[in-house]
């Protein structure tokens, strides 16, 4: 499958409207039957266009049909310009369809209401004329005025007007001799194409203009989006966010090359002229933000030269055309009008008439890239061409090579440059079958450029590597991203998928509702275990809240102080694991961004990235959640005498200050810090050894979780045990307990009571409330995950 060609032209907007015909081309519209023949014999000859008056037929020219018709003339079209005497007036009349107008002879009295860019139908002689610049004029005998204008306000003078000024005024630029000769030519050169591919057996289709493609990087692209809603106040105020109109990013096409390859293999040979998008930031006339190209795809073919021959046959088909034609003819005419001062910046009569002599004539050379290098590298060695980039084989060719081959190789005419080196062409592209270069040269592909003198690149085309193997390589090789070999992976390639990630295209508020919904599950869920290991880590408990085991401890408070003790304080986990979380994955998120834990792909390991934004982000959240933990412990021990957060949070801040909800900060940190580095270090390894393909596996990211916060709880509960002391002070009896104000004091307190087996009070409900919440914040985080995903494709 090859790409065969790209025609770039500036972008217009086609207008098809109805004409306004006389009575006399659809008489048997208006008359009944028994009158028709009459009605068809009229006396005045109406062209259909001014242009057809110029052109003269061998078979019966313009002066015998209108001497056929009783002499007389009718013409509709617009006043270009009108001078008007004492005696007689003069007019040029202009219908868009040619560059030469028709001068027309009024009285006085005729010319009256005449004035530049009013539409009118005049009937009159057509008889030769007396001066040089027109062979024949109309005498007007009756004059209608269609549509009327204001001279004095029209913008467009006799006079030269700037593109600037014209861009401001579209529905009137095209009005213009040159512009309206413009849309003359892309119609011309349209025709031409679609019968030449028609002849050719190509299949003419309509890709799409909004695509989700890129056409891999091929340009700068628009992205479309609905229309932002503005207030009454927009000045004022910032646009909204629209909401997203497609469930993922579209774009205005920079190219239908894909499309055409997917179409190519249904129909075999398709080609399409459609507009092209390019938000390039570029402000010169080789880089348009918007403009047709010419594309094409065929299949079935394995050489090179034949995709030539058609491009050449393309190009040399549509210069005939319009050598032939009444445009080509007018193209001509255009350069006799070019003043002295401006031929060294437009292409003059004689130059233009060469170069499509050239086009037409054949056939052109064809050079490979090596030889082009090396006809540049002699021009600078042995004529003294001096070109601003030195010619290199490694960097490609600039615009000013291509020129000078256009010019001098090609001499004056086009010019196919083949087989430039891989690397500076697309991956797809086939290697080149000619083995001829040498072995200091590095592979080359099978593709053409077509130069053509001052405009340089015309057409590009190639060979597209089908075999899947090598195309595969080629792209590792260009160091572009593809699929895996294992048909179960998904878009997720589980480079550190920690159980709070989600996947990067998804918005700031649905990360943190996810990991606020995940955490609130997380501690909800195990409640009851985590009071039980508060009670089993307090100093010097009561009589009635000394348990010997897990089981002793559930059975106990249920039957002494009711089922529902176990959940008391279960409010303040809601109301601050939720913020806490949310603050916890977007900081997680973010250092772990900066410090490079989500680059490469699955078989990249980052454990002490993920260890370090770990800890960075529990600094974050537990500042948030550290006074929510001293009122769920407050709540949990035994005798509480709080009925409410509310009611907690007021007595403490009245007896104690605020400074007792941050007593345990620093205690906190020093355990969550490490627990964190721990627990995402050990998950990293975990699931990098269970899961070695990175896919996703929603069992080994609860497993590796699962085993990872155990290990790291095990490890960190002496500090929890310290922190439980520091933060039910305020309840104890004692005043050593109760007067107890860091870290060190009270490990000194619990070392001297209990000794080292003191500091793991609490070591297996610690370990049974990790391990199982681990698994459950990742199960309701994939919960929530899922309800995003699915509420996205539901917009």
């Amino acid at each position: 499958m090859t790409k065969t060609a790209f025609l770039r032209a500036p972008s217009i907007r086609p207008s098809l409207r109805p004409s306004r015909r006389s009575a006399t081309c659809y008489p048997h519209a208006q008359l009944p039957p028994r009158l028709w023949c009459r009605a068809r014999q009229s006396s005045t000859y109406t062209p259909s266009t001014i242009a057809s008056l110029w052109t003269q037929s061998p078979s019966a020219p313009i002066e015998e049909k209108i001497s056929r018709d009783g002499g007389q003339l009718t013409i509709n079209g617009f006043v270009r310009t009108v001078r008007k005497q004492k005696r007689v007036a003069f007019a040029a009349i202009g219908d868009g369809s040619s560059l030469q107008t028709v001068q027309a002879v009024f009285t006085p009295e005729q010319a009256e209401g005449l004035s530049t860019g009013v539409a009118v139908s005049i009937t009159g002689q057509w008889t030769p004329s007396p001066g040089n610049k027109q062979s024949h004029e109309l005498q007007v005998e009756s004059v209608r005025i269609l549509g009327e204008n204001n001279a004095s306000t029209y913008p467009l003078q006799k006079k030269y007007h700037t593109t600037e000024f014209l861009r401001t005024l579209p529905h009137l630029r095209s009005r213009l001799p040159l512009n309206s000769l413009l849309l003359r030519l892309r119609s011309q050169v349209a025709a031409r194409l679609t019968n030449f591919f028609s002849a050719r057996d190509f299949i003419q289709v309509h890709p799409p203009i909004i695509t989700s493609s890129d056409c891999e990087g091929a340009g700068e692209v628009f992205t479309v989006a609905p229309a932002v809603s503005l207030s009454p106040h927009a000045e004022k105020e910032k646009p909204k966010q629209a909401d997203s109109f497609f469930q993922s990013p579209k774009y205005l096409t920079v190219s239908t090359q894909l499309h055409l390859e997917a179409l190519a293999q249904s129909v075999g040979k398709v080609w399409t002229l459609s507009p092209t998008f390019r938000a390039e930031k570029s402000d010169t006339p080789r880089h348009l933000s918007e403009f047709y190209m010419l594309e094409a795809e065929a299949v079935f073919v394995e050489d090179l030269g034949s995709i030539m021959d058609i491009v050449e046959n393309m190009v040399r088909d549509v210069a005939v055309g319009l050598q032939n034609s009444h445009v080509g003819e007018e193209l001509l005419a255009v350069r006799d009008d070019v003043q002295a001062g401006e031929e060294g910046s437009l292409v003059t009569k004689a130059i233009l008439a060469q170069r499509w002599q050239r086009l037409i004539d054949g056939p052109w050379p064809r050079i490979t890239y090596s030889e082009a290098i090396q006809h540049l590298m002699e021009a600078e060695a042995q004529q003294g061409v001096h070109f601003d980039f030195k010619p290199d084989y490694h960097s490609g060719l600039q615009t000013e090579h291509e020129r000078f081959l256009a010019e001098n190789v090609g001499k004056g005419g086009p010019i196919f440059v083949t087989d430039y080196p891989r690397d500076i062409k697309p991956f797809y592209m086939a290697p080149s079958t000619d083995t001829t270069s040498s072995a200091q040269e590095q592979a080359t592909v099978a593709c053409f450029d077509l130069l053509v003198p001052e405009i340089c690149e015309l057409v590009g085309g190639s060979m597209r590597e089908h075999r899947l193997p090598e195309l595969l390589d080629s792209m590792d090789k260009h160091g572009l991203k593809r699929p895996s070999s294992d048909p179960d992976l998904t878009e997720s390639d589980g480079s550190l998928q920690c159980y709070e990630s989600l996947p990067p295209n998804f918005s700031l508020t649905a990360n943190m509702l996810a990991g606020a919904f995940a955490g609130i599950a997380e501690h909800s869920v195990m409640y009851p275990i985590d009071l039980l290991k508060t009670r089993m880590q307090v100093m010097n408990p009561s009589p009635a809240a000394v348990y010997s085991g897990i089981s002793n401890a559930m059975i106990t408070i249920s039957r002494a102080e009711g089922f529902r003790t176990l959940w008391k304080g279960v409010s303040s986990v809601v109301l601050g694991a939720g913020p806490a979380h949310a603050v916890y994955f977007a900081s997680y998120e973010a250092v772990k961004h900066a410090l490079g834990g989500n680059e490469g792909g699955h078989e990249e390991h980052h454990p002490f990235a993920a260890a370090a934004s770990g800890a960075a982000a529990t600094i974050a959240s537990d500042a948030l959640m550290n006074p929510f933990d001293v009122i769920k412990q407050r709540m949990q021990l035994h005798g509480s005498i709080y009925r409410s957060v509310g009611h907690c949070a007021r007595t403490v801040f009245q007896k104690e200050g605020f400074t007792a909800f941050y007593v345990s900060y620093p205690t906190t940190l020093c355990m969550t810090v490490p627990f964190t580095a721990l627990q995402f270090m050990a998950y990293e390894s975990i699931s990098k050894t269970m899961n070695p393909t990175g896919r996703y596996d929603p069992y080994t990211h609860c497993t590796a979780g699962g085993l990872a916060g155990g290990l790291a709880a095990g490890l960190t509960t002496p500090l929890d045990v310290i922190k439980t002391l520091l933060q039910t002070r305020g309840n104890a009896t004692e005043p050593e307990l109760r007067n107890v104000s860091g870290l060190w004091q009270a490990a000194a307190i619990i070392k001297k009571r209990d000794g080292w087996k003191g500091f793991f009070r609490g070591l297996k409900p610690r370990i049974i409330t990790t391990m199982p919440s681990t698994a459950i914040c990742w199960s309701a985080y994939e919960m929530a995950k899922a309800f995003f995903i699915a509420r996205n494709e539901a917009s």
